[in-house]
């Protein structure tokens, strides 16, 4: 495709499919009699200039509003609604937080409280999102039926990345190598969960029953603590390098073989704590055993083996995961990068 064909292409999809092949025909006539004969790609850029954004373009092809948000209005309401629901979603968890740690009274399990707080929280974001993106909507619905020049007065619609036809030529990153935000995301949170829960896991990882109200009541740890936290600089060493990479992949946003390596090393390093942590002779509670025992009804070395196998299972599974990721991770920062003449989706 050459500038031209992208350049029409992105106006056409802006506007109403029924007349989308008319516009076509309409704008490539425009622009080949705007172009000199013969004509260059500097004259292609220049004649492109001039027509402005294809957002501005397939605006004036709308006699009457055609749609909800019209196409003059629609970038700027997807960049508001990226910039607004973040900070909502933000916002909305930390009160959701506080809300929780100051009405916690500690008579409820642990475990219960964080249940119960994570699916008052999806409830919260749900409700949040939806109310947001109902005043999003609505105030740029007002906005595109009066005055177009109010969206100038708020300063975060606009886009800050003047149009030009220079920003044509990009690079394109195959799917696999890219790092979306979503990965991003998953990464940290998974981070500061599984921090939360080691340093917890005397309160979380244990055995429970249940009270006389249906709500779970804590009885002992299954994992020795001590241990635990005997591993502590070395786990926390492991997590803020975690968190480091995190933000290395966010802001480069592909894999490359700078981030392959540190992944590696920091896989490999994390295996390694894991199965040293796994192997330690008391790193099982002791008082669980027999109480295990005493509710299945066998004896303590029965117990024992079925545990030791338990944490066999997880060390291969483990090993075998993260040597996976290491791979992948090779894999994707070894895919070229291409480049074409596709046309940014901006303004």
């Amino acid at each position: 495709m050459t500038l031209i064909d992208v350049y029409i292409d992105e106006v056409s999809k802006r506007v109403h499919k029924n007349k989308r092949e008319n516009i076509k025909l309409e704008l490539k006539t425009t622009i080949e009699d705007m172009l000199p004969e013969p004509y260059s790609e500097a004259d292609m850029v220049e004649v492109l200039r001039k027509l402005g954004s294809p957002t501005k373009v397939a605006a004036s092809y709308q006699d009457t509003p055609r749609f909800l948000i019209g196409p003059n209005f629609f970038d700027p309401y997807i960049r508001t609604i990226k910039f607004v629901f973040p900070w909502a979603i933000f916002i909305t968890v930390i009160v959701q937080v506080i809300e929780r740690i100051f009405l916690y009274s500690g008579e409820e399990a642990l475990l219960s409280t964080i249940i119960s707080a994570f699916a008052m929280t999806i409830v919260a974001i749900i409700s949040v999102s939806f109310h947001v993106l109902f005043w999003i909507t609505i105030f740029f619905i007002v906005i595109e039926r009066s005055e177009t020049n109010k969206i100038r007065l708020v300063p975060f619609l606009n886009d800050p990345k003047e149009w030009t036809p220079e920003s044509l030529k990009i690079k394109t990153i195959p799917k696999d190598k890219i790092i979306t935000l979503s990965d991003t995301i998953f990464s940290f949170v998974g981070a500061l969960i599984f921090t939360f829960v080691y340093w917890n896991a005397n309160r979380l990882l244990g055995i429970y029953t249940t009270n006389g109200n249906g709500s779970l009541k804590f009885v002992m740890p299954i994992f020795n603590q001590n241990i635990l936290q005997s591993f502590a600089l070395f786990v926390m060493l492991c997590v803020i390098l975690s968190l480091a990479l995190t933000f290395l992949k966010w802001r480069t946003g592909q894999w490359s073989m700078m981030i392959a390596i540190i992944n590696a090393l920091l896989q490999s390093a994390g295996t390694i704590v894991f199965i040293l942590i796994a192997v330690h002779q008391d790193f099982i509670h002791s008082a669980s055993i027999p109480y295990i025992a005493t509710i299945v009804e066998t004896n303590t070395a029965k117990v024992s083996t079925v545990i030791d196998k338990i944490l066999l299972a997880s060390i291969i599974i483990a090993v075998l995961a993260n040597a996976f990721d290491i791979y992948q991770g090779f894999r994707k920062a070894k895919i070229p990068t291409s480049k074409n003449d596709k046309l940014e989706n901006s303004d």
